[in-house]
Parts: C-alpha cells; sequence; structure tokens
C-alpha cells in the first residue's frame, strides 16, 4: 500500500517522543473557556476526524502533535492555565518567527521540516483506515488528514515548494479548489475555509474526484455512527481531550481466522474463544478526568475467559489511618464464576485435563476438609493490600464467616495447629497456628536429619482482627494492636476515588501518590523552549514566565497500574500525571512493596497443596509405564535365569518408543533396571520439579524396589520413599 512518507513524517518522528509527554492532573487554577479555545487555535486543536468516521471505518489512529507531546496544546490539566497564557503563546511565537528568519537552519536545509512540525502543524495527525468488505484487506485506503496554520493553497504550495524530498514533491501547484497529487501519486485536498489537508493513499490508483467527494461525506457524518460510537466508548477510557495518541483496530473476520490456527487439542478450546470474539484491539495515550492515562485494550464481548475472571464487586467499606502509602488488590472469583468454569471443564481444556483438574480438586478436599468452590463462597472477591499510617495489611472480604471459621479450625486440629482469640491492648485478635509437620523423608547422616527436622519445624501464623465485612490480617500481633489504637480517619473508598482508581474491573491494581510531577512536568517544558530558542538562534526568555509556586500546582499526584476484566474488555492500564515513568520514580517512597502481606488462607494452604498434587500425579504415568514393562522383565528372568540388560533383550520397543504425556522414554539398564525419565520438553509436559529426573524400578528378589536419586521425596508414592 502505498502511503506518502513526508504526510506521515509527524507520525514517524513523534513515535520517537515518548508517550509520555501528555502532562495530566487536576487543575487548580481557573481558565477560561476562550483562552483555551486561542491557545488551541495556536498551537493543537482537538482531533476532528473522530467525530465524523464513514461506517466502513475498520481502523482508526491518532498522533498527537509536538505542541501536544510537549504538553503545551490546553487539554485538561493543571498547567492549562499557564500553557494558555500570554506569556507562554508569546514566547512560541516568538520561537517559531526565529525559526522561520535563521539563516544557518535554512542553510542546512531545516527550516522546511523543523517549521511544518512546530509551525504549520496546528492538531493531532489522523489516519482513518477505510474497506467497504468491513475488514482489513489489501485493498484497504487510508485517509490522512491534518489542520494546518496556512490560510490559503498559494501559501500552502509555497511550503510544498520549499519541500526536497522526492515523496513531497506536488505534481503540480494545488490549484485553485485545494487539489493535487503528489509525485508518488497520492491524491490531497487544502479545505482553506477549515485549514484542513487531506490525502487519501491506496493500493490502487485514486483519483482527486474521490478524495472530494469522500470529504464530502465526511462532513456529513455524525458522530453516532456505528463506527464512531465504538470507537468513542474506547476512547473515553484513553483520551476525552482530543490531544493525545490513539488507535483503534477493527479485529472483525480477523479473530476466526485466527482462532482456527490455534490448536485446540493440545491447548483447549478457551484461546479460540477468546480470540475468536475479539471484535477490536485498542490502545493510546491521553487525558482522562485530568489525569495521564495508557490503555491497552481488547474488545471480546462475552468470551469465556473474560466471564470467569470479571470481578464481581469492589467495596473496600472501611477506614484506614490518614492516607494510604500505596495499595494492591486482587479479586478472586465468585461463587457463580467458579462454577461455570468447573461446568466448562471439558469443554475448555478437554476431557483428560478436566479429569485431572477434579481429581486435584477431591484430593485438596481430603487434604483441607473444603474445596476452592467452597473458598470461594466464604472469602472474596476483595482482597486488598494497603500500608497507612498505622502500618501494612491486608484485607479480606469475608462473606460466610461462621462457615470459614469452622473449616479454618478443623484444618488447623488436622495440622497438629490450634485457633485462638486474644485481647492485646483492648484489641481482640484471632490467631491461628498450623504446627509443624514430621520430614517427608528420613536421612542416614544425623546432620542431614536434623537440618530436615528443623526445617519442616516452620509452621504457619495468621493473625487478624475482624472490621466490619472484612477481615485485616499483619504479620505480627501488634501491629494490629497498632491499627486498634490509630485514628483511622479516611475512608478507603473515597480516598481510591480521588486516586482515579478503576473500580470493580480491577482484577489486579496497584496505586499510590506521586510528588511535584506538574512542578516536574512544567520546567521540563520550560527546557524545552529553551533548547528550540538555542536551536533557532534566539534563546527564550524564560524569566518572562512564571515560577511554579506561583501557579499553586498541586503536589501530590497519582500513580496507578491495573490489569482490568469486564464481561467485554481485557485491559491494562496506567494511570499518571505526567508520564508513565512516575511508576519507577516518582512514588511516595514511604513503603516498600515487598512488605504486601501474603493472603495466608489461599496462597499458604490451598495453592502450594494443589501443586504439589500435580506433581505426584505425573510421577504416578512413569510408575504406570514401568509396570508394564516390568511384566516382559519378568518373564525373561524366568525363562533364561537372568536379567535382560537392554529394551532388545527385554523384548520392547526402543526407549523413546515407550512415552506418555510427561515420560519421554523407559530404559532398561543393567541388571534388569527399568528407568522412566521425565521432560518438560515439548511434546512432553513435566512439571519443573521432574523435567530431566528419573524413576527407578529395580528387582530385588522377588519383589521390586521403587526409587529415585533426584526427585524430592515429597512428590514420590509413600513405597518408593522407603531406602
Amino acid at each position: 500500500m502505498i502511503v506518502s512518507r513526508r504526510l506521515i513524517m509527524t507520525a514517524v518522528l513523534t513515535a520517537g517522543v515518548c508517550i509520555a509527554g501528555c502532562h495530566r492532573g487536576q487543575s487548580p487554577a481557573k481558565v477560561d473557556a476562550a483562552s483555551i479555545q486561542r491557545a488551541q487555535d495556536q498551537l493543537s486543536q482537538p482531533a476532528w476526524l473522530r467525530g465524523h468516521l464513514p461506517a466502513s471505518t475498520v481502523g482508526y489512529i491518532r498522533i498527537a502533535s509536538p505542541w501536544g507531546m510537549l504538553g503545551a496544546a490546553p487539554s485538561g490539566r493543571p498547567l492549562d492555565a499557564v500553557m494558555a497564557s500570554e506569556q507562554n503563546l508569546k514566547a512560541i511565537a516568538a520561537l517559531r518567527d526565529a525559526l522561520a528568519k535563521d539563516k544557518t537552519l535554512a542553510d542546512a536545509g531545516a527550516t522546511p521540516y523543523l517549521l511544518p512540525l512546530l509551525a504549520d502543524l496546528r492538531s493531532p495527525v489522523e489516519v482513518a483506515m477505510i474497506d467497504p468488505i468491513g475488514t482489513m484487506s489489501p485493498n484497504t485506503q487510508m485517509l490522512v488528514t491534518m489542520r494546518m496554520a496556512q490560510k490559503s493553497v498559494v501559501d500552502l504550495n509555497a511550503r510544498f515548494a520549499q519541500f526536497n524530498a522526492p515523496a513531497l514533491k506536488l505534481t503540480a501547484p494545488l490549484d485553485s479548489n485545494g487539489d493535487g497529487r503528489l509525485a508518488i501519486g497520492t491524491p490531497l485536498h487544502f479545505d482553506v475555509t477549515s485549514g484542513r489537508l487531506f490525502a487519501l493513499a491506496s493500493r490502487q490508483p485514486v483519483e482527486p474526484v474521490t478524495l472530494t467527494t469522500l470529504i464530502v461525506e465526511l462532513a456529513q457524518t455524525k458522530p453516532d455512527s456505528d463506527a464512531g460510537k465504538a470507537i468513542a466508548a474506547q476512547e473515553q477510557q484513553i483520551d476525552q481531550s482530543g490531544q493525545g495518541t490513539f488507535a483503534w483496530i477493527s479485529l472483525h473476520g480477523l479473530g476466526g481466522v485466527a482462532a482456527g490456527a490455534i490448536p485446540a487439542q493440545s491447548v483447549g478450546t478457551l484461546p479460540g474463544d477468546l480470540t475468536s470474539k475479539a471484535e477490536s484491539v485498542t490502545f493510546g495515550a491521553g487525558t482522562v478526568d485530568g489525569h495521564g492515562r495508557l490503555r491497552i485494550v481488547v474488545h471480546a464481548p462475552q468470551a469465556r475467559l473474560l466471564g470467569y475472571l470479571a470481578p464481581t464487586r469492589f467495596a473496600p467499606d472501611f477506614k484506614v489511618a490518614g492516607k494510604p502509602h500505596w495499595l494492591v488488590n486482587f479479586a478472586l472469583p465468585g461463587g457463580d464464576q467458579y462454577k461455570a468454569f468447573e461446568d466448562n471443564l471439558s469443554l475448555d481444556f478437554g476431557v483428560d485435563r478436566a479429569g485431572t483438574v477434579r481429581n486435584a480438586e477431591v484430593t485438596l478436599q481430603q487434604k483441607l476438609g473444603f474445596s476452592l468452590s467452597d473458598l470461594s463462597r466464604w472469602i472474596g472477591p476483595e482482597i486488598i493490600g494497603f500500608e497507612d499510617d498505622a502500618g501494612v495489611y491486608t484485607a479480606v472480604r469475608v462473606n460466610d464467616r461462621n462457615a470459614l471459621y469452622e473449616h479454618l479450625q478443623a484444618l488447623a486440629r488436622r495440622q497438629n495447629g490450634s485457633y485462638r482469640t486474644q485481647s492485646m491492648d483492648g484489641v481482640e485478635i484471632h490467631v491461628l497456628d498450623f504446627g509443624h509437620t514430621a520430614p517427608d523423608a528420613a536421612h542416614a547422616d544425623p546432620r542431614q536429619q536434623a537440618w530436615a527436622t528443623l526445617t519442616a519445624r516452620f509452621g504457619t501464623h495468621l493473625y487478624w482482627i475482624e472490621d466490619g465485612d472484612f477481615l485485616i490480617f499483619a504479620k505480627v500481633p501488634q501491629a494490629l494492636a497498632d491499627r486498634g489504637a490509630a485514628r483511622l480517619d479516611t475512608s478507603l473508598d473515597a480516598w481510591l476515588k480521588s486516586q482515579a482508581w478503576q473500580g470493580k474491573q480491577n482484577l489486579l491494581g496497584f496505586t499510590t501518590v506521586s510528588h511535584d510531577a506538574q512542578r516536574n512536568a512544567y520546567y521540563g517544558y520550560l527546557q524545552m523552549l529553551q533548547i528550540l530558542g538555542d536551536l533557532s538562534g534566539q534563546s527564550t526568555d524564560l524569566l518572562a514566565l512564571p515560577a511554579a509556586h506561583t501557579l499553586k500546582l498541586p503536589q501530590e499526584g497519582v500513580i496507578g497500574m491495573n490489569l482490568g476484566v469486564t464481561a467485554d474488555d481485557l485491559s491494562f492500564n496506567i494511570t499518571y500525571e505526567q508520564q508513565p515513568l512516575e511508576m519507577l520514580t516518582g512514588s511516595s517512597g514511604s513503603g516498600s512493596m515487598t512488605a504486601v502481606a501474603a493472603v495466608a488462607i489461599v496462597a499458604a494452604i490451598a495453592i502450594p497443596a494443589y501443586q504439589d498434587y500435580i506433581v505426584r500425579a505425573q510421577v504416578t504415568e512413569g510408575i504406570v509405564l514401568m509396570d508394564g514393562a516390568k511384566t516382559a522383565l519378568t518373564e525373561y528372568h524366568q525363562q533364561h535365569g537372568r536379567w535382560p540388560t537392554n529394551n532388545q533383550q527385554a523384548g520392547l520397543p526402543e526407549p523413546d518408543a515407550i512415552k506418555g504425556r510427561y515420560v519421554d522414554s523407559i530404559t532398561v539398564a543393567a541388571d534388569g533396571e527399568i528407568q522412566a525419565h521425565f521432560s518438560g520438553r515439548p511434546p512432553q509436559q513435566a512439571n519443573v520439579q521432574l523435567n530431566g529426573k528419573t524413576l527407578s524400578l529395580t528387582p530385588l528378589g522377588s519383589t521390586w524396589h521403587c526409587h529415585s536419586d533426584d526427585i524430592t521425596a515429597k512428590y514420590l508414592p509413600a513405597s518408593c520413599r522407603q531406602p
């Protein structure tokens, strides 16, 4: 597809500028609409094409203008007042004038390219991808538009005449109607009334009249067209200002093709279901509710995976001491979601894997006394880790406290532990201990046995207090006493709303507070003006612009990141004030994420037990395959009075011809030893704990001895742990 390189030069150049240049925040200063409009006219007006997209639009891309990326174009942020001020606009006008007049820049051939970017371009560059068949194809046309500073066709022709690049040469000057063509064949149209330049690129030759007709249709298109509504819904979550970078690509017809290439027999149907239902992908960086937002989202309505994961509630209706220093949250599946997941196991993962999962659930229930399905009804979906002025805590919502306590106490008794409540400084603290267990295996070396015994002594200790529908956990009971003595004066729900928290859609999220992001962005912008002034040969008078303290900029800002899931969307989001790099450099520094307490009920009990079970189940496959070989070896011994030394003597296939899902070979070695070798290399899928390791079966008189030199004893059946 032929596209003028110079027409999209802005897109290429600005792609190298950090997307983070979108400066965002809530403005404490008053700025009138007329000042905003004047500044946007001189710097960068909001996008226009997004409200006039044809019905056959299959993609839309917007690249922020250089002034938009530098944060100079007003877009609903704290710096809008100073950017719209006469002082700033005069400084930029003087800079443009100096760039146009500087002889050194002209002699270097830079003026024709600096001025279009910094003086001529007065809007984002917008690209609409249009295709009558409703999906991307080799014949998709690309409509490019941008607002220019030129007021006449003569002025624009003069600018094109300055370009030396062949791709930007005109076959002839634009005519009096503003129509013309680039030397590479792309038709152009300049609308003097709006100051907009249009280009239509296509693999097939396009006549100028086609572009003119399309422009007339655009002017008549309403924002509520199907394409416009689909894009607007996503745009409101990425850039409400029309100044940021934004892209929406339709996946209509492509998802089904991609889904067909996914091997359902090996990975199940769940990935294919998500892929086939994906309708669009959207990404960009801009302004949302006065803050910066970087977002990537896949729109896949009613995909099963999204239904399993989409949080059903987020209501942290308890208080904290002072403003939180940081917060993380994780949403557990609800009871109905877990049931839907269980009901679709065979469909999503295949009959064999579904059976493995169900067997694992049975084993867990036998070990714990309750299932994950039970746990999904008793607790959640909210699990919240936070640090406030009192300390570091983890809050877990409880839906059925009596059932949870009853089963935890029963589990404690089964694990040689105990449950009790105890008062400390007037605070009732719940204590749950799980006692130590005996080592998995005995060791011949007394020192090794002693270390094994010491290691096994470490138990699990949980401490919590009750706060409404939540249990508040801490690593030590004293921290809970500290919370009881603290002044709990901040509603967590209200604080999160002030942090631009995305509420119920957060599957996994993090937020904290930045400091002086607005001031740092303003001074960074002033430095950029100074650099451009030096480039023009006439330094910018920075003393004419105000200091940050006179602007009353907010000192605190928002930093947040989350993985969002709804029934229709899967998204990754970063919220910030000035740039996403604040995630690395602008946090409060008052707490460490390593101090977040683990949710012991889930992490310390259910997950490790399930993982151990999975490894043991894979070991079982090796035993079954060796049992089949054992029969052939026994018959050989009965006939010859000795044991075979290889597979061929035993009448068995070659070692690598006897394999399963986790075992890649069964080998007969000296003295009749049978060896099962596990592999995690495809097509085998052995757990990392088994990858490359061997389980052996050795004849011992009239019996067989099962053992392994490199597989951890706890993963072996009891009969294989004996010396």
